[in-house]
Protein backbone atom coordinates (compact mmCIF):
# COMPACT_ATOMS: atom_id res chain seq x y z
CA UNK A 1 0.00 0.00 0.00
CA UNK A 2 0.86 3.38 -0.96
CA UNK A 3 1.25 6.32 2.23
CA UNK A 4 2.13 8.95 0.57
CA UNK A 5 -1.57 11.18 0.28
CA UNK A 6 -4.10 10.85 -2.08
CA UNK A 7 -3.79 12.33 -5.49
CA UNK A 8 -5.86 15.41 -6.53
CA UNK A 9 -8.22 15.91 -9.76
CA UNK A 10 -9.39 18.93 -10.86
CA UNK A 11 -12.25 18.72 -13.98
CA UNK A 12 -14.94 20.82 -16.14
CA UNK A 13 -17.52 19.70 -18.16
CA UNK A 14 -19.21 21.38 -21.17
CA UNK A 15 -22.23 20.97 -21.47
CA UNK A 16 -25.72 22.37 -23.70
CA UNK A 17 -27.85 24.13 -21.09
CA UNK A 18 -31.38 22.88 -21.91
CA UNK A 19 -30.73 19.17 -21.99
CA UNK A 20 -27.73 18.86 -19.45
CA UNK A 21 -25.92 16.86 -22.66
CA UNK A 22 -21.95 16.38 -21.85
CA UNK A 23 -20.15 18.17 -24.84
CA UNK A 24 -16.68 18.22 -23.56
CA UNK A 25 -14.67 16.70 -20.82
CA UNK A 26 -11.28 17.80 -19.29
CA UNK A 27 -9.26 16.32 -15.71
CA UNK A 28 -6.03 17.25 -14.84
CA UNK A 29 -4.19 15.00 -12.01
CA UNK A 30 -2.28 17.59 -9.76
CA UNK A 31 0.35 16.27 -6.81
CA UNK A 32 -0.99 16.77 -3.62
CA UNK A 33 2.43 18.24 -1.94
CA UNK A 34 2.75 20.90 -4.72
CA UNK A 35 0.09 21.33 -6.49
CA UNK A 36 1.55 21.09 -10.10
CA UNK A 37 -0.07 19.66 -12.97
CA UNK A 38 1.10 15.91 -13.62
CA UNK A 39 -1.35 14.09 -16.35
CA UNK A 40 -4.06 15.58 -18.11
CA UNK A 41 -6.84 14.33 -20.47
CA UNK A 42 -9.97 16.03 -22.66
CA UNK A 43 -11.99 14.96 -25.45
CA UNK A 44 -15.34 15.92 -27.37
CA UNK A 45 -18.34 14.02 -26.38
CA UNK A 46 -21.22 13.50 -29.16
CA UNK A 47 -24.49 13.36 -26.63
CA UNK A 48 -26.53 9.52 -27.89
CA UNK A 49 -29.25 11.43 -29.15
CA UNK A 50 -28.75 14.52 -32.02
CA UNK A 51 -32.16 15.99 -30.57
CA UNK A 52 -29.60 16.82 -27.37
CA UNK A 53 -28.41 19.59 -28.60
CA UNK A 54 -31.75 21.68 -28.64
CA UNK A 55 -30.54 24.85 -29.77
CA UNK A 56 -27.16 24.60 -29.02
CA UNK A 57 -25.74 27.20 -31.72
CA UNK A 58 -21.28 28.05 -32.43
CA UNK A 59 -20.03 29.00 -29.41
CA UNK A 60 -17.39 32.40 -28.81
CA UNK A 61 -14.46 29.53 -28.08
CA UNK A 62 -15.30 28.27 -31.49
CA UNK A 63 -17.36 25.22 -30.28
CA UNK A 64 -19.64 23.87 -32.44
CA UNK A 65 -22.13 20.90 -33.31
CA UNK A 66 -20.19 20.08 -36.71
CA UNK A 67 -16.60 19.60 -34.69
CA UNK A 68 -18.71 17.72 -32.05
CA UNK A 69 -20.50 15.18 -34.66
CA UNK A 70 -17.49 15.18 -36.51
CA UNK A 71 -15.47 13.89 -33.23
CA UNK A 72 -17.70 10.62 -32.91
CA UNK A 73 -16.71 10.15 -29.52
CA UNK A 74 -19.40 9.19 -26.93
CA UNK A 75 -19.18 9.08 -23.60
CA UNK A 76 -19.29 5.10 -23.72
CA UNK A 77 -15.82 5.53 -25.27
CA UNK A 78 -14.11 7.54 -22.98
CA UNK A 79 -15.87 6.15 -19.63
CA UNK A 80 -12.89 3.85 -18.87
CA UNK A 81 -10.89 6.44 -18.72
CA UNK A 82 -13.11 9.40 -17.15
CA UNK A 83 -13.40 6.59 -14.35
CA UNK A 84 -9.74 6.13 -13.67
CA UNK A 85 -9.28 9.86 -13.38
CA UNK A 86 -11.67 10.46 -10.78
CA UNK A 87 -12.02 7.42 -8.80
CA UNK A 88 -10.30 7.21 -5.85
CA UNK A 89 -8.77 11.11 -5.73
CA UNK A 90 -9.81 13.85 -4.67
CA UNK A 91 -12.16 16.17 -6.94
CA UNK A 92 -11.64 19.79 -7.31
CA UNK A 93 -13.60 21.68 -9.28
CA UNK A 94 -15.65 25.09 -9.52
CA UNK A 95 -19.39 24.67 -8.77
CA UNK A 96 -19.22 20.88 -8.86
CA UNK A 97 -21.13 19.78 -5.86
CA UNK A 98 -24.31 21.10 -7.40
CA UNK A 99 -23.49 20.55 -11.00
CA UNK A 100 -19.83 18.49 -12.28
CA UNK A 101 -20.85 15.43 -9.59
CA UNK A 102 -24.62 15.18 -10.66
CA UNK A 103 -23.94 15.20 -14.72
CA UNK A 104 -20.80 12.71 -13.95
CA UNK A 105 -23.10 10.16 -11.95
CA UNK A 106 -26.00 10.57 -14.20
CA UNK A 107 -23.83 10.06 -17.24
CA UNK A 108 -22.87 6.79 -15.70
CA UNK A 109 -25.81 5.84 -15.05
CA UNK A 110 -27.00 5.83 -18.58
CA UNK A 111 -24.34 3.35 -20.22
CA UNK A 112 -25.41 1.35 -17.34
CA UNK A 113 -22.36 1.75 -15.47
CA UNK A 114 -21.24 2.15 -11.48
CA UNK A 115 -19.81 5.91 -11.72
CA UNK A 116 -16.56 6.83 -9.64
CA UNK A 117 -16.28 7.50 -6.35
CA UNK A 118 -14.25 10.81 -4.68
CA UNK A 119 -12.20 10.51 -1.14
CA UNK A 120 -13.67 14.09 -1.11
CA UNK A 121 -14.78 16.97 -2.97
CA UNK A 122 -13.62 20.23 -2.80
CA UNK A 123 -15.87 23.42 -4.61
CA UNK A 124 -13.74 26.34 -4.94
CA UNK A 125 -16.89 28.46 -5.55
CA UNK A 126 -17.65 27.63 -1.41
CA UNK A 127 -13.57 28.63 -0.92
CA UNK A 128 -14.37 31.24 -2.45
CA UNK A 129 -17.14 32.93 -0.48
CA UNK A 130 -14.21 34.79 1.39
CA UNK A 131 -14.64 37.23 -1.81
CA UNK A 132 -17.72 37.98 -1.40
CA UNK A 133 -18.34 41.84 -0.94
CA UNK A 134 -15.49 41.96 -3.00
CA UNK A 135 -16.76 40.97 -6.54
CA UNK A 136 -20.09 41.18 -8.34
CA UNK A 137 -20.39 37.35 -8.12
CA UNK A 138 -18.49 34.16 -7.84
CA UNK A 139 -18.13 32.64 -11.39
CA UNK A 140 -14.94 31.86 -12.35
CA UNK A 141 -14.44 34.03 -14.78
CA UNK A 142 -15.09 37.10 -12.05
CA UNK A 143 -12.91 35.93 -9.85
CA UNK A 144 -9.76 35.07 -12.33
CA UNK A 145 -9.94 38.76 -13.36
CA UNK A 146 -10.06 39.97 -9.89
CA UNK A 147 -6.85 37.47 -8.14
CA UNK A 148 -5.45 38.37 -12.07
CA UNK A 149 -5.27 34.55 -12.97
CA UNK A 150 -6.05 34.83 -16.67
CA UNK A 151 -9.20 34.47 -19.32
CA UNK A 152 -12.09 32.09 -19.02
CA UNK A 153 -12.65 30.90 -22.43
CA UNK A 154 -15.06 27.89 -21.72
CA UNK A 155 -12.92 25.03 -23.04
CA UNK A 156 -12.79 22.11 -20.47
CA UNK A 157 -8.93 21.50 -20.42
CA UNK A 158 -8.39 25.30 -20.63
CA UNK A 159 -10.75 26.00 -17.52
CA UNK A 160 -9.60 23.20 -15.63
CA UNK A 161 -5.84 24.92 -15.83
CA UNK A 162 -7.77 27.95 -14.57
CA UNK A 163 -9.21 26.41 -12.11
CA UNK A 164 -5.76 24.70 -10.89
CA UNK A 165 -4.41 28.64 -10.68
CA UNK A 166 -7.76 29.47 -8.75
CA UNK A 167 -7.41 26.87 -6.28
CA UNK A 168 -4.05 27.38 -5.82
CA UNK A 169 -4.55 30.87 -4.85
CA UNK A 170 -7.30 30.12 -2.26
CA UNK A 171 -4.89 27.48 -0.94
CA UNK A 172 -2.17 30.34 0.11
CA UNK A 173 -4.37 32.73 1.22
CA UNK A 174 -7.24 30.74 3.51
CA UNK A 175 -6.69 27.03 3.52
CA UNK A 176 -3.31 26.01 3.27
CA UNK A 177 -3.89 24.07 6.75
CA UNK A 178 -7.12 22.77 6.21
CA UNK A 179 -5.77 21.59 2.84
CA UNK A 180 -3.25 19.83 4.26
CA UNK A 181 -5.44 17.97 6.86
CA UNK A 182 -7.23 16.59 4.24
CA UNK A 183 -5.17 15.18 2.49
CA UNK A 184 -3.14 13.44 5.57
CA UNK A 185 -6.84 12.03 6.44
CA UNK A 186 -7.75 10.89 3.01
CA UNK A 187 -4.11 9.34 2.33
CA UNK A 188 -5.39 6.55 5.19
CA UNK A 189 -7.48 4.94 2.40
CA UNK A 190 -4.70 3.27 1.19
CA UNK A 191 -4.33 3.16 -2.85
CA UNK A 192 -2.37 0.13 -4.50
CA UNK A 193 1.09 0.92 -5.54
CA UNK A 194 2.69 -0.31 -8.80
CA UNK A 195 6.65 -1.35 -7.68
CA UNK A 196 9.30 -1.95 -9.23
CA UNK A 197 10.44 -5.60 -9.25
CA UNK A 198 13.40 -4.75 -7.12
CA UNK A 199 11.29 -3.56 -4.53
CA UNK A 200 9.55 -7.33 -4.55
CA UNK A 201 10.67 -9.91 -1.55
CA UNK A 202 11.51 -12.70 -3.45
CA UNK A 203 11.00 -14.92 -0.09
CA UNK A 204 7.90 -12.79 0.85
CA UNK A 205 6.40 -13.72 -2.67
CA UNK A 206 7.33 -17.41 -1.99
CA UNK A 207 6.13 -17.67 1.40
CA UNK A 208 2.62 -16.13 0.20
CA UNK A 209 1.90 -19.03 -2.59
CA UNK A 210 3.69 -21.67 -0.12
CA UNK A 211 0.43 -20.45 2.66
CA UNK A 212 -2.14 -20.48 -0.01
CA UNK A 213 -4.99 -23.26 0.59
CA UNK A 214 -6.53 -23.10 -3.24
CA UNK A 215 -5.43 -21.17 -6.54
CA UNK A 216 -7.99 -18.82 -6.35
CA UNK A 217 -5.77 -17.43 -3.61
CA UNK A 218 -2.82 -17.13 -5.44
CA UNK A 219 -5.27 -15.56 -8.14
CA UNK A 220 -5.97 -12.75 -5.66
CA UNK A 221 -2.33 -11.77 -5.71
CA UNK A 222 -2.44 -8.50 -7.67
CA UNK A 223 1.46 -8.04 -7.80
CA UNK A 224 1.26 -4.68 -9.18
CA UNK A 225 4.77 -3.69 -11.35
CA UNK A 226 5.92 -0.76 -12.56
CA UNK A 227 8.84 -0.39 -15.23
CA UNK A 228 10.17 2.42 -16.86
CA UNK A 229 12.06 3.13 -20.25
CA UNK A 230 11.17 -0.26 -22.12
CA UNK A 231 11.64 -1.15 -25.40
CA UNK A 232 9.47 -2.48 -28.11
CA UNK A 233 10.62 -5.03 -29.82
CA UNK A 234 7.53 -5.90 -31.46
CA UNK A 235 4.73 -3.62 -32.40
CA UNK A 236 1.07 -4.63 -32.09
CA UNK A 237 1.20 -8.34 -33.21
CA UNK A 238 -1.43 -9.82 -35.76
CA UNK A 239 -4.75 -10.16 -34.05
CA UNK A 240 -5.14 -13.82 -33.92
CA UNK A 241 -7.99 -13.96 -31.16
CA UNK A 242 -11.10 -12.08 -30.74
CA UNK A 243 -12.72 -11.95 -27.33
CA UNK A 244 -16.80 -12.77 -26.61
CA UNK A 245 -17.92 -9.11 -27.97
CA UNK A 246 -15.51 -9.28 -30.91
CA UNK A 247 -12.55 -6.96 -29.59
CA UNK A 248 -9.54 -8.02 -31.10
CA UNK A 249 -7.01 -9.39 -28.14
CA UNK A 250 -4.20 -7.09 -28.90
CA UNK A 251 -0.60 -7.96 -27.23
CA UNK A 252 2.81 -6.51 -28.21
CA UNK A 253 6.52 -7.54 -27.31
CA UNK A 254 9.16 -5.35 -24.78
CA UNK A 255 13.02 -6.50 -24.44
CA UNK A 256 12.92 -7.67 -20.32
CA UNK A 257 15.25 -6.14 -17.98
CA UNK A 258 17.38 -8.25 -15.80
CA UNK A 259 15.63 -7.52 -12.56
CA UNK A 260 12.04 -8.20 -14.01
CA UNK A 261 13.20 -11.40 -15.44
CA UNK A 262 14.88 -12.50 -12.23
CA UNK A 263 11.13 -12.08 -10.39
CA UNK A 264 8.97 -12.70 -13.40
CA UNK A 265 11.33 -16.39 -13.37
CA UNK A 266 10.75 -16.84 -10.02
CA UNK A 267 7.13 -16.30 -10.23
CA UNK A 268 6.90 -18.67 -13.15
CA UNK A 269 8.82 -21.67 -10.37
CA UNK A 270 6.08 -20.94 -7.50
CA UNK A 271 2.90 -20.99 -10.04
CA UNK A 272 4.38 -23.70 -12.20
CA UNK A 273 4.66 -25.90 -8.49
CA UNK A 274 1.30 -24.45 -7.19
CA UNK A 275 -0.65 -25.76 -10.04
CA UNK A 276 0.76 -28.78 -9.77
CA UNK A 277 0.30 -29.00 -6.42
CA UNK A 278 -3.80 -28.75 -7.24
CA UNK A 279 -3.51 -31.31 -9.68
CA UNK A 280 -3.31 -28.83 -13.03
CA UNK A 281 -1.09 -30.42 -14.92
CA UNK A 282 -1.62 -28.54 -18.16
CA UNK A 283 1.82 -27.54 -20.26
CA UNK A 284 3.61 -24.86 -18.17
CA UNK A 285 4.44 -21.74 -20.44
CA UNK A 286 7.22 -19.47 -19.09
CA UNK A 287 6.58 -15.52 -19.34
CA UNK A 288 10.11 -14.60 -19.93
CA UNK A 289 10.66 -15.76 -23.77
CA UNK A 290 14.09 -16.75 -24.70
CA UNK A 291 13.16 -18.12 -27.87
CA UNK A 292 15.54 -15.57 -29.93
CA UNK A 293 18.61 -13.83 -29.01
CA UNK A 294 17.69 -12.24 -25.95
CA UNK A 295 14.95 -12.28 -23.22
CA UNK A 296 11.48 -10.46 -23.82
CA UNK A 297 7.77 -9.96 -22.79
CA UNK A 298 4.77 -10.09 -24.38
CA UNK A 299 2.17 -7.18 -22.84
CA UNK A 300 -1.30 -7.97 -23.16
CA UNK A 301 -3.65 -4.69 -24.11
CA UNK A 302 -7.13 -4.75 -21.87
CA UNK A 303 -10.20 -3.64 -23.44
CA UNK A 304 -13.16 -5.11 -21.49
CA UNK A 305 -16.03 -3.82 -19.46
CA UNK A 306 -14.22 -4.10 -16.36
CA UNK A 307 -10.60 -2.53 -17.11
CA UNK A 308 -9.23 -1.23 -20.38
CA UNK A 309 -5.73 -0.25 -20.63
CA UNK A 310 -5.16 3.29 -20.34
CA UNK A 311 -2.68 4.84 -23.18
CA UNK A 312 -0.82 8.06 -23.05
CA UNK A 313 1.95 10.21 -24.75
CA UNK A 314 4.34 12.34 -22.83
CA UNK A 315 4.90 15.42 -24.67
CA UNK A 316 8.30 17.13 -25.02
CA UNK A 317 7.42 19.33 -21.75
CA UNK A 318 7.28 15.97 -19.67
CA UNK A 319 3.31 16.94 -19.56
CA UNK A 320 1.41 13.11 -20.00
CA UNK A 321 -1.63 13.41 -22.31
CA UNK A 322 -4.16 10.43 -22.13
CA UNK A 323 -5.41 9.18 -25.60
CA UNK A 324 -8.62 7.49 -26.45
CA UNK A 325 -7.10 5.12 -29.16
CA UNK A 326 -7.98 2.13 -30.95
CA UNK A 327 -6.39 -0.36 -32.46
CA UNK A 328 -4.63 1.18 -35.71
CA UNK A 329 -3.36 4.25 -33.53
CA UNK A 330 -2.14 1.64 -31.11
CA UNK A 331 -0.16 0.38 -34.10
CA UNK A 332 1.61 3.70 -35.51
CA UNK A 333 2.10 4.25 -31.70
CA UNK A 334 3.84 1.17 -30.35
CA UNK A 335 6.32 0.51 -33.27
CA UNK A 336 9.56 -1.42 -32.64
CA UNK A 337 12.15 0.75 -31.07
CA UNK A 338 9.98 2.85 -28.82
CA UNK A 339 10.11 3.92 -25.56
CA UNK A 340 7.43 3.93 -23.00
CA UNK A 341 7.19 3.59 -19.27
CA UNK A 342 4.51 0.56 -18.50
CA UNK A 343 2.30 -0.21 -15.26
CA UNK A 344 1.06 -3.87 -15.53
CA UNK A 345 0.02 -7.01 -13.14
CA UNK A 346 0.47 -10.56 -13.20
CA UNK A 347 -2.66 -13.00 -14.65
CA UNK A 348 -2.63 -16.78 -14.42
CA UNK A 349 -3.99 -18.83 -17.23
CA UNK A 350 -4.99 -22.58 -17.77
CA UNK A 351 -6.44 -22.47 -21.35
CA UNK A 352 -6.80 -25.92 -23.65
CA UNK A 353 -3.59 -27.66 -22.19
CA UNK A 354 -1.81 -24.60 -21.55
CA UNK A 355 -0.99 -22.60 -18.50
CA UNK A 356 1.23 -19.91 -17.13
CA UNK A 357 1.61 -16.12 -16.87
CA UNK A 358 -0.17 -13.25 -18.50
CA UNK A 359 1.36 -10.00 -17.99
CA UNK A 360 -1.54 -7.59 -18.94
CA UNK A 361 -0.91 -3.69 -18.98
CA UNK A 362 -2.59 -1.03 -16.39
CA UNK A 363 -1.32 1.83 -18.37
CA UNK A 364 1.38 2.82 -21.02
CA UNK A 365 3.31 6.03 -21.25
CA UNK A 366 5.03 6.64 -24.75
CA UNK A 367 7.89 8.82 -24.55
CA UNK A 368 8.77 11.24 -27.60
Amino acid sequence: MDSSPPEVVIFDLETIIETEAIIEFGAIIVCPQTLVEKEYFSSLVRPRHDEEFGEFEERSNGLNIDEIVSSNIYFSDIAHTVYDMLDGRIWVGHYIKNFDCRIVEDAFHEIGQPPPEPLDVIDTWELCEMFRGEVDNLEMATLAEYLGLGEQIHRSLADVRLNLRLFRRCVELFYLTEFSSLLRAASNAGVPRYLGPEEYSIPTLRAHYDSCDSLDQARDVYLPISCTSLNVRWGILPIRFWDDNGRPKLSFVVDAPGNLTVMLDECDRMLWRLFRRFGINSEWRNVVDRTRNSPALRLRIADTADKQTIVCKRRDSGKIKRLVFDESELGTLLTPSTRLDAEFFLETYDYRGSAGIRLVAHKLIVHP
